[in-house]
């Protein structure tokens, strides 16, 4: 039996949903059970990010990718120097830095190429101007090595059509805009030659449920959804064996109150509109399965851990206390009005006072430009600013030096479905200062075996407990091994073992 993961796609800046999906992913092969990564949208660099989640190409299927014929295609650098699309006879070669270089004939520049991310001289895209210097096409280059598609540009600006190729160059699908109040949006999807015949489609989510109900009549499988925003997509796909959602987070806007409560508004057709095309709903915990039983009684809600812990990770020893920086405490997530890292702050201002060298370090990307602003002026009105980082996210190898680094990891949401960045901090040898919320943290963090967890908004309790631990060795010792010992019960055996006594996989 296959298994396809379904969501939109793999970005650079990844929240936990992702990070879940792509781990789930590599346990059910490293099982023997063969499960896909299958994303919506179209994105060049899909490979280059998911090789950062540690997934391989056999564990992907990308849509566009699906209707390119590009499935499984050997990764070739394309250096900008030797770009074949380049004639070195007629053109000039400018690079002007590193992200950029510029095409030139008889010194008008005609095109520029930018160089794809996380590379050094790799083509990413090719930017083709006009004689007035406007833009009238875009070439996007997948990461494997090969021009994927063309955004064409109307004089004023606004895109047109954009075409897809296979790898050999062939035309294969189009996008058609059309003008609706000023604006030109996508109206149209065209296959070309897709099984003998050319087909048309309105929407992209038109697409991805033919698309979907083409993988399936090939290859019969059971569907897990984890973005609740393509609930109604999912829905409406046929054929599969049996089609379930995952629910990453808490299901009722205040999480204190999750029998009764308003059910989140993005969640409410799942529920609703939507909830018989499913077969059941997944969560990470027990806890929220009790609580969802008791308010959808008819429905089958299953349980089923968010992630595991890779064994790579759990054969290395903790780095010890002496090895770290002292008094570092690492505020590890997403920094988003959810996850009140302001709460955070305000907590170390009065950490600073009794711990004079302490510093926090936050690690993830901001819901927006504005919330990070509004961050960093309370770090400054606080007279903090010396001692508070704003650091970029980080992942891989980058991101195991930060966790080995800090001595303590503090958590400041008031509603998380698992909180699979704390068990993985944990899996560093990290103690943990929490709230108690619903659902995750109190079904791992135990007080005073691997840290503690404070009532939802109670900032003085949490600086209490981390100025505890920093004072004690001992203690932060003793909370250190038991942070260890908590992420080895979510080795991939054990979490492989709940998933199937779930009764999902049936």
């Amino acid at each position: 039996m296959i298994f396809y993961f379904t969501s939109e796609n793999i970005f650079s800046f990844n929240s936990g949903t992702e990070f879940s999906q792509a781990k789930r992913t590599k346990l059910f092969n490293l099982e023997g059970q063969t499960a896909f990564y299958v994303a919506r949208n179209y994105n060049p660099n899909f490979h280059q990010v998911a090789l950062q989640m540690e997934l391989s190409d056999d564990q992907l299927i990308n849509m566009y990718d699906y209707f390119q014929e590009a499935i499984n295609v050997p990764h070739k650098k394309i250096n900008v120097r030797f770009a074949p699309f380049i004639s070195k006879r007629d053109y000039h070669l400018d690079s002007v830095n590193p992200n950029y270089s510029l095409i030139k004939y008889h010194g008008q520049t005609t095109a520029k190429v930018n160089i794809a991310p996380l590379t050094v001289g790799l083509v990413g895209s090719v930017e083709y101007y006009d004689s007035f210097g406007n833009i009238a096409a875009i070439d996007y280059w997948d990461w494997r090595g090969f021009k994927s598609s063309t955004q064409y540009f109307h004089p004023n600006g606004q895109p047109g059509a954009q075409r897809f190729f296979s790898p050999e160059g062939k035309p294969v699908m189009e996008i058609a805009r059309m003008n609706i109040s000023g604006k030109l949006f996508p109206t149209m999807y065209k296959l070309f030659d897709y099984r003998g015949r050319n087909w048309r489609f309105d929407s992209e989510n038109e697409l991805f449920i033919f698309f979907m109900n083409e993988l399936i009549a090939q290859r019969p499988g059971v569907v897990i959804n984890d973005r609740p925003s393509m609930t109604d997509v999912i829905a409406r796909i046929g054929g599969a064996i049996k089609k379930f959602q995952y629910l990453h987070d808490v299901h009722t806007a205040d999480s204190g109150n999750p029998v009764r409560g308003e059910i989140m508004t993005g969640l409410k057709p799942l529920f609703t509109t939507y909830s018989s095309a499913y077969d059941g709903i997944i969560v990470a915990t027990n806890e929220q399965r009790n609580d969802l039983k008791k308010r959808y009684p008819k429905m089958n809600i299953y349980q089923a851990p968010d992630t595991y812990i890779d064994q790579e990770q759990l054969a290395k020893r903790p780095k010890n206390y002496s090895s770290r920086v002292s008094h570092k405490l690492l505020y590890f997530g997403r920094l988003s009005e959810e996850k009140h890292p302001e709460q955070a702050i305000r907590a170390f201002g009065v950490i600073k006072q009794i711990v004079s060298d302490a510093t926090l370090e936050f690690r993830g990307y901001s819901s927006s430009p504005d919330f990070m602003a509004q961050l960093k002026k309370q770090v400054v009105d606080a007279g903090l600013k010396g001692s508070v980082a704003f650091c970029s996210y980080a992942t891989g190898v980058h991101r195991d030096r930060i966790l080995d680094q800090a001595e303590l990891v503090i958590q400041t949401s008031t509603g998380e479905g698992f909180s699979m960045s704390l068990l993985e901090a944990m899996s560093h040898g990290l103690p943990v200062v929490a709230y108690d919320a619903n659902y995750g943290p109190r079904n791992f963090v135990r007080d005073a075996f691997n840290g503690y967890l404070v009532n939802n908004g109670n900032v003085v309790g949490l600086a209490d407990n981390v100025i505890k631990i920093f004072q004690d060795n001992s203690l932060w010792q003793k909370l250190s091994v038991g942070a260890y010992q908590t992420a080895k019960a979510f080795d991939a055996k054990n979490v492989w073992d709940n998933w199937q006594k779930s009764g999902i996989l049936n």
